[in-house]
């Protein structure tokens, strides 16, 4: 079994509404749907910013 961990964050109320639309009907409301959807979002996230070139360089996140 995979560990877990519970985070807490604040997202754009517009970006969770279309992310919760889009996930809900992918996953059908199963149990632990939005939490598979979340995971496989971060996954993509991370392979996309390791497939163009991310060299661990931090970067201001307010532009």
């Amino acid at each position: 079994m995979k560990k877990t961990k519970r985070v807490t964050i604040s997202v754009k109320i517009d970006t969770d509404l279309e992310f919760r639309k889009i996930a809900s009907t992918k996953f059908f409301f199963k149990s632990g749907w939005y939490s598979k959807a979340i995971d496989e979002a971060m996954n993509l996230w991370i392979d996309n910013e390791i497939a163009n070139g991310f060299n661990g360089e931090s970067y201001d996140i307010k532009k």
